[in-house]
């Protein structure tokens, strides 16, 4: 029987860990267990990262766990996300100070999972994954590493949205408004008034893919079909949201926020109108009108490019046809052949080595 999908993720990160991270165990035994003071406003364990310094600068702080590169080492720190910055501080064990830095998220390349753990370079190769602080000394052989990085896979897969799309993550990682709640007044005196029937709050919508910035709801493309993205977070449970009035694809974030995509939608050039919507149990409506500009790339056309006339002077000049395929790979055709075109180069003088050459040309690129 073949191993499940799991099983196989599993299997390989307790390879990577047991070349890596030989003699671990040992040497973790030796250390005795202590605690290290960390500032109250630092503490996170359920999986959800700390928003900190919200009204100057927004940081998404993680704990986490690195893995050496060439050596069986491991760190443990703090990763903070914002928009200008990616920055880990080594908290544990203090020796391994060195392994922290600081890069700009467009200085990341080849972010992916190797197995459980989150790998990028910046241009040093880091392997991550989220630990709560209440681990980082107890963590002990490279088994106990497999099950701590399990665990936390999900709390790793936010790291690595936080780096990919900082703006949605912030807005997944906030706390959802409270619905706005009326008091209801009883009137003093007769006749009795029906009580005030209390509006449930719409939900928030966050659009990802394409971006809309400065508040702008009008966006440039340059390629069709186009795929929207985003994000829609309700207190009252999972919303239901269409693009054009087609029920989008989601996928649940938790118990009050999806994400959600679009099929391919089809553009014709100039404006395309699409209608975002977001609707919760309590039929409350976010909607958002985005116009697509498509504009297609213009198809540049090599100036030296052959056409009809050209290709039989210089096969009537006595140019080898052999040559004159080869000037064809060079410089391309401006002009799409007939098959009456076609017999009128054969019969000027050209042979099928031409001739497919010609057809080569004409085949517009994948």
């Amino acid at each position: 029987m073949g191993l499940s999908l799991k099983d196989q993720v599993r299997a390989g990160a307790v390879l990577f860990l047991f070349l890596m991270l030989a003699g671990m165990a040992g040497r973790a035994a030796q250390k005795p267990v202590r605690q290290i003071g960390k500032p109250e406003s630092s503490s996170t364990g359920n999986g959800r990262p700390q928003i900190i310094n919200a009204d100057t600068n927004p940081t998404l702080r993680f704990p986490i766990a690195r893995m050496g590169h060439m050596n069986a080492t491991i760190s443990f720190g703090w990763l903070d996300i914002s928009r200008t910055s990616i920055r880990y501080h080594v908290e544990h064990p203090p020796e391994k100070s060195q392994d922290s830095f600081e890069v700009s998220p467009q200085q990341i390349r080849k972010l992916d999972f190797q197995g459980l753990f989150l790998a990028f370079s910046n241009p040093k190769i880091q392997r991550i994954f989220y630990l709560p602080p209440n681990e980082w000394e107890s963590l002990g052989s490279g088994m106990s590493i497999v099950s701590a990085a399990e665990g936390g896979v999900e709390a790793t897969r936010e790291i690595e949205q936080a780096i990919r799309n900082f703006d949605l993550a912030l807005s997944l990682a906030r706390p959802p408004a409270p619905a706005p709640v009326e008091v209801a007044q009883r009137p003093v005196a007769p006749p009795p008034q029906p009580e005030p029937v209390l509006h449930a709050a719409a939900p928030g919508m966050v659009l990802a893919s394409p971006a809309v910035t400065d508040g702008k709801q009008t966006v440039e493309v340059d390629a069709s079909p186009l795929v929207i993205r985003g994000a829609v977070m309700d207190s009252s449970g999972i919303p239901v949201v269409t693009v054009n009035g087609l029920p989008a694809n989601i996928r649940p974030l938790n118990n009050q926020a999806v994400e959600f995509w679009s099929d391919p939608l089809p553009l014709h050039p100039g404006a395309n109108p699409i209608l975002l919507s977001a609707a919760n149990s309590s039929h409350a409506e976010t909607r958002m009108i985005l116009t697509i500009n498509y504009i297609p790339k213009a198809t540049l056309v090599n100036p030296r490019a052959l056409d009809k006339e050209a290709l039989i002077s210089l096969l009537a000049g006595s140019v080898p046809p052999s040559r004159v395929a080869q000037i064809v790979k060079e410089r391309g055709l401006k002009f799409t052949p007939t098959s009456d075109d076609l017999n009128e180069i054969r019969a000027a003088g050209g042979n099928e080595e031409l001739i497919q050459a010609i057809q080569k040309a004409t085949v517009p690129p994948k």
